[in-house]
């Protein structure tokens, strides 16, 4: 490591091992991410593996053949909304909502008296 230290000679032990440290909590960090991904993969191999065996998979019970989860749709077929603005949501409306919106609009429609000069 003479060449790529920037460090005197005598601490390279230090860097040596400020090295291994490093890349231990960077194993640590991205290890288990990375081993569920593969756990993810592997599950959905053998989940299309296990869809085509005759007899006991699913084509033969009459199942649909596994498929990757949609960011876009619900399994009921739904559309999913996505939102930066806040929460959306496309259920009945709560009470408090409604009522909001109705005091919204009723100060927004309400006009001055016709009496009342405002002029000064």
């Amino acid at each position: 490591m003479s060449w790529t230290s920037i460090l005197p000679a005598q601490l390279t032990v230090v860097e040596t091992w400020l090295i291994r440290f490093f890349l231990l909590l960077g194993m640590l960090t991205i290890g288990p991410w990375a081993l569920l991904i593969i756990y993810d993969l592997l599950l959905w191999i053998c989940r299309s593996f296990y869809y085509l065996i005759p007899y006991i998979g699913g084509r033969a019970r009459g199942k649909e053949r596994p498929r990757a989860p949609s960011l876009s749709e619900r399994p009921s077929g739904r559309a999913r909304t996505f939102s930066l603005g806040g929460t959306q949501f496309s259920g009945p409306e709560s009470s408090e909502t409604v009522g909001l919106k109705e005091r919204i609009l009723d100060t927004t429609l309400k006009q001055p008296p016709a009496d009342v000069d405002h002029r000064d």
